[in-house]
């Protein structure tokens, strides 16, 4: 059970339990004086969760492994695992279960996103507001630094452009400060570009952010290890902790960590892949995680004020900060707005030898059902054929659960 009964999660449940009994007595009522009968859709969870696992198989070609949670209405519904973590050429073997952590990859920016929201309140700005009072005062600012918000870096919108690859330099604090100092061409958001570096900028304003609190420790904000030790202690005591969950960290298992397949490798004999720490690179990707705590974050973000309040999460929903903005008015969107955020990570982009993970978590607030979704596999068919990621097959998986 993910969300405690507090006094005011229960004043929640009840106050929704008494507006839906009104809204039944209000269309008994109607209908009764009409005498009009309707054919409404109803969704179904165990229908939901099974399209799920159909549609991942769809192709008929498995993934090594891969898990999911389920939430609804801030609990726990369903949640399983399938094949396996670990499945070496020498015989090796360690089976995928919900618990078994991943590297999460990009679903890191809603988490990175939210702790910001929460600071962005704390300190009475806006994501509007300009973010060069918060670079280190020792950075050269290039070319429309000066105009740069907090909203152009969750949106994607700086114009920074690194290519996103070779992450352990273009993300790293010495390369983040360079594409600083060279700044951008245009001014923001003329040069929208998705782009990790916009997420792995907030390792270094994390810390900044927190320096204007009241009472905090000064961070050094010169210093690379310093606040990649900030920003990850930061982000355990804003969000983590608050989740109930202890360590949640950029290192992976110390008992046989989850590796990363092509489809291929298994027929090929190919070992899978490790991604290693990814500390030095954190902020926009790198959190090991289970779908089990995937699925935790998603339930208090949606259904509790314990990591963002009321206004911040509208802020982050209507904005679609460290969320996928291809969602906006998306036609598989059948029953209200749908939220979510994928995350991937392969080692090259031949699809047919590329080894790597998927992840996607899914926010359907019509049902107050949210899910999170890994896999440890490249390579896979989906049910969508045309999507090589999750996010498609599970709004169909969720579109195709009503009846």
């Amino acid at each position: 059970m993910f969300v405690p009964k507090s006094q005011s999660f229960q004043k929640f449940i009840i106050h929704c339990l008494f507006f839906t009994a009104i809204v039944i007595v209000i269309s008994c009522e109607e209908s009764n004086k009409n005498q009009i009968q309707t054919n409404t859709e109803t969704f179904n969870l165990d229908l939901f969760e099974q399209n799920l696992i159909d549609y991942v198989n769809w192709g008929g070609d498995s993934p090594v492994g891969w898990a999911y949670a389920i939430t609804q209405n801030g609990q726990l519904v369903r949640s399983d695992g399938f094949g396996n973590a670990v499945q070496e050429p020498d015989g090796t073997t360690v089976a995928m279960t919900e618990n078994k952590e991943v590297n999460i990859a990009s679903v890191t920016k809603f988490y990175t996103a939210i702790v910001v929201l929460q600071l962005l309140e704390e300190l009475d700005l806006t994501i509007h507001s300009l973010v060069e009072p918060y670079f280190p005062d020792s950075w050269t600012l290039g070319p429309n630094m000066d105009h740069l918000t907090f909203a152009h870096l969750l949106r994607h919108e700086s114009g920074f452009d690194t290519g996103n690859t070779d992450f352990d330099n273009t993300l790293s604090y010495a390369g983040i400060k360079q594409a600083v100092e060279d700044g951008v061409g245009v001014p923001p958001p003329d040069q929208a570009d998705y782009d990790n570096i916009n997420f792995a900028i907030f390792r270094i304003l994390i810390p900044s952010l927190q320096n204007n609190l009241p009472n905090a420790p000064l961070a050094n904000l010169d210093s690379d290890q310093t606040t990649q030790s900030v920003y990850r202690s930061y982000m355990q005591s804003a969000l983590f902790d608050k989740v109930g969950m202890s360590n949640i960290d950029f290192t992976e298992e110390s008992n046989s960590p989850t590796r990363y397949y092509n489809l291929n490798d298994i027929s090929n004999g190919t070992s899978g892949i490790l991604y290693g720490d990814w500390d030095n690179k954190s902020g926009g990707g790198g959190y090991f995680m289970s779908v089990i705590e995937m699925a935790a974050v998603n339930a208090f973000f949606e259904h509790t004020n314990a990591i963002v309040s009321d206004e911040a999460r509208t802020i982050i929903k209507e904005n679609y900060l460290g969320l996928d903005s291809y969602f906006d008015g998306d036609n598989r969107e059948l029953h209200g707005k749908y939220y979510g955020k994928n995350g991937s990570i392969s080692n090259n982009g031949d699809a047919t030898i590329g080894q790597g993970v998927l992840t996607q978590i899914q926010m359907f607030p019509s049902e107050g059902v949210e899910i999170a979704v890994m896999v440890n596999t490249r390579g896979v068919n989906y049910k969508t054929g045309f999507d090589g990621f999750l996010r498609s097959s599970i709004k169909d998986a969720f579109n195709d659960a009503f009846e």
